[in-house]
């Protein structure tokens, strides 16, 4: 079966075949040439025809492999990019992880010194007991609680503040005064 205006080359002899080669490939050299300067793009048309080792190659064999080069060397550059970002995506999250331990390990550091100073509060172990990093932990704790003391003495002062109500010093004056 043939398409319309296309005869099969089958019963042709092999310089006739080739005849029609070099036309039809200089037909379509000169539309890739077309194509190239009208769209602004490098096309590269390589053949190879059967029972041959040489190639059709236009518009040169060595601009071919430089074209062919760039394009494969852009290929990994962009899996390289693409790599890149996945690995920077990782690190992010290796980096959240990193942070999620190292609050467990304070809250668990935290959760200990408390058991401790309970532990010592309630007499089950004594001071002299302890070790150089359990006595540093308790300071620790201590200056964290000192700390905490100190916030909520602030605290209930404003809180006082705006607390007071006026009718409570009527009543305490009408108090005395009945006395």
């Amino acid at each position: 079966m043939t398409k319309s205006g296309v005869r099969s080359t089958r019963n042709l002899d092999p310089g006739m075949k080739k005849v029609i080669l070099d036309k039809i490939l200089e037909a379509l050299f000169k539309r890739a040439n077309e194509l190239s300067i009208r769209c602004d793009i490098e096309i590269d048309l390589i053949f190879f025809a059967p029972g041959e080792n040489n190639a059709f190659v236009w518009p040169s064999l060595a601009q071919a492999n430089d074209r062919v080069k760039n394009y494969l060397a852009s290929i990994k550059i962009a899996k390289l990019k693409k790599l890149s970002t996945h690995v920077d995506e990782l690190e992010k999250i290796v980096d959240a992880q990193k942070k999620h331990v190292y609050e467990i390990k304070q809250m668990v550091e935290q959760k200990e010194m408390e058991k401790l100073f309970n532990d010592l509060v309630e007499t089950r172990k004594e001071v002299n007991e302890l070790d150089i990093t359990k006595t540093k932990s308790l300071l620790k704790l201590f200056a964290m609680k000192r700390t905490q003391l100190d916030e909520r003495k602030k605290q209930p002062s404003e809180n006082v503040e705006n607390e007071i109500d006026p009718n409570d010093n009527k009543d305490e004056e009408e108090n005395a005064g009945q006395s």
